[in-house]
């Protein structure tokens, strides 16, 4: 008969464990950081896009999934980032319909937050015809009674013409692609697991307060119920740090 394993033992499998999770913790961090080293923007968060620019990760033993589930009687899209490792997060929002286009969208959406791809604007392509006649100024009468005044008239953008003017609505600017400064530049994830150190250990009505500033600032749609996936860049770190500093300004 094999003697009862002890003390020594057990504490000998919790370790064993521990050990383990921290492996794969760090082979989720490296691979992770590998990948967002050479990723790109995106134009938009289709499931095409966002599975080809995920590609890169995919070989370095990511793979996701996505399921329905019930929480707290309501219907939740669960997206599950996986590493080969044994390492897995998730993140989801309020389900639309299984299948449909709304699905898939919000599926490739969930499935950027977690690997942190970033969402970029398209270049704009005009056509020369289009262009001609959006900016052809309309003759005055003088004008029209001058021969060839047309022609030496400088051209002025159409008020309407949206390619014309800045579109002081467009919350999108800061994460444009033009945005070349360091603040797209992922965080490690020892910077990440700081951040959501500091941010646990926040009191529940500031952290409250952060939650809906942060939501504000970056345009984190209303579906998704979870942040934390979501800081993954150095323009986070920099707005937790301002809001840091709000904080203690406030509470002095």
């Amino acid at each position: 008969m094999e003697p009862t394993p002890g003390p020594t033992s057990a504490f000998d499998l919790n370790q064993a464990l521990l050990q383990g999770r921290e492996q794969a913790r760090a082979q989720w961090a490296e691979g992770l950081a590998q990948f967002q080293s050479q990723m790109a923007a995106i134009a938009e968060t289709s499931m095409q896009e966002v599975v080809q620019a995920a590609a890169p990760a995919f070989a370095l033993g990511f793979s996701f999934s996505a399921q329905k589930l019930i929480n707290e009687e309501h219907e939740v899209l669960r997206v599950t980032l996986r590493h080969r490792g044994g390492a897995e997060e998730f993140s989801e929002a309020q389900a639309p319909q299984e299948g449909s286009a709304a699905w898939y969208a919000l599926t490739a959406s969930l499935l950027a937050g977690l690997l942190g791809i970033p969402m970029g604007s398209p270049p704009r392509t005009i056509e020369p015809e289009a262009t001609q006649t959006q900016l052809q100024p309309r003759p005055s009468v003088a004008e029209a009674a001058s021969p060839g005044s047309a022609a030496a008239a400088p051209a002025a953008p159409a008020a309407d013409d949206p390619d014309s003017a800045d579109d002081e609505w467009d919350t999108r600017a800061p994460d444009g692609p033009e945005a070349s400064d360091s603040s797209l530049e992922s965080l490690t994830a020892e910077e990440i697991a700081t951040l959501h150190k500091f941010l646990g250990a926040m009191p529940q009505e500031a952290r409250k307060r952060f939650t809906i500033e942060f939501r504000h600032h970056f345009q984190v749609p209303r579906e998704v119920r979870t942040i934390k996936d979501r800081i993954t860049q150095r323009r986070h770190k920099d707005f937790i740090d301002l809001f840091e500093r709000e904080l203690a300004g406030g509470q002095s």
